[in-house]
């Protein structure tokens, strides 16, 4: 099944921790199930006559939706991981303000009817496990943030020695997760060329490469414009009659963008394409924020050639970039 517009039978399904509520076209499976991976297969998957021209759209839970996802791929029904931001627009323009469970799978299998939703690839064990460890430092680092406010905050001696011990053990984690993706991505390297050709960035370390790999896989398939919007750098319109607002970045996907603004931040110092521009846009006026983002966005935009075509990076060979149009933000 290559999009949901094209399946005969779509089926939304929302997802909870314990249990899952399904809105099926036709009707014919049980509304409420277990969520797990002996209940899905009972009471969904073995009561699907059509598998391959069944299409399934959930949303992501942070994570509570991977034992359905896994269940459709292996029993060969498409299935889409569906951006829960655009699925709470797509129920206001639906005119739906009411939210329960059951109305949220009854809206995903709407949102799958009408827009044309392409299935989530399955992945590896390789990279579930990559992925991980990706997630599992974003964890950490969020957590490294919120103790050091707590101890720049802490004016008690005693609080302040316990607070420091547990950023250690955080800083700890997070050296010993980022040599374990190092690692990792040496393996990688020997059956995905998309490694080699990403880290061989100035400016571009193993952090963001692994981002990009597990959070922005759909890299070197897309164009310009749509990776950039993917990735939440794309400025965004507001204009309205002779009303002229200012250009924004917003949406996308948080965990690339975060990374990418420290990429291009190293960027702006060791990479010569990068750090000619950053300077050039300063020159011209532009505040340094905005600057950066538009060096985020060109830095996608090279990588983003250079994994479609496979090619390395080369400083004196890199392909010419249309002027970025440069925004406020």
């Amino acid at each position: 099944m290559t999009s949901s517009k094209l399946a005969a039978r779509v089926i939304g399904i929302d997802v909870a921790k314990d249990k899952i509520d399904v809105s099926d076209a036709e009707g014919k499976l049980k509304q409420e199930v277990q969520n797990s991976t002996e209940s899905i297969v009972k009471h969904l998957v073995r009561r699907i006559d059509r598998p391959a021209e069944t299409f399934v759209v959930c949303e992501a839970t942070g994570g509570y939706e991977r034992t359905l996802v896994k269940a459709m791929h292996e029993a060969g029904i498409a299935v889409t991981v569906a951006n829960p931001f655009q699925v709470r627009q797509f129920a206001k323009g639906m005119g739906v303000i009411e939210k329960t469970d059951p109305i949220d799978a009854q809206l995903l299998r709407r949102f799958g009817e009408v827009v044309d939703l392409l299935p989530t690839p399955p992945k590896s064990a390789a990279h579930e496990h990559h992925e991980a460890l990706v997630r599992r430092r974003e964890q950490v680092m969020d957590l490294v943030s919120q103790e050091q406010n707590r101890l720049y905050q802490a004016c008690d001696e005693t609080i302040t020695d316990k607070i420091t011990i547990v950023l250690d053990v955080l800083k700890l984690q997070q050296k010993q997760l980022d040599a374990e993706i190092a690692v990792f991505l040496e393996i990688e390297a020997e059956t995905n060329p998309a490694v080699a050709v990403i880290q061989s960035v100035p400016g571009i370390g193993p952090v963001t490469t692994s981002t990009l790999l597990c959070d922005l896989p759909e890299l070197g398939t897309l164009n310009r414009g749509e990776i950039a919007k993917l990735a939440g750098v794309a400025p965004i319109a507001h204009e309205s009659g002779q009303k002229k607002g200012t250009r924004s970045i917003y949406g996308g996907r948080g965990h690339v963008r975060r990374v990418l603004y420290m990429a291009a931040l190293a960027a702006t110092r060791h990479n010569p394409v990068i750090r000619k521009f950053y300077v050039r846009l300063l020159a011209r006026g532009k505040e340094k924020k905005v600057a950066l983002v538009a060096c985020m966005r060109k830095l996608l935009t090279i990588l983003n050639h250079m994994v479609r075509n496979q090619e390395p990076w080369r400083t004196t060979t890199v392909p010419a970039e249309q002027e970025i149009v440069v925004v406020g933000t």
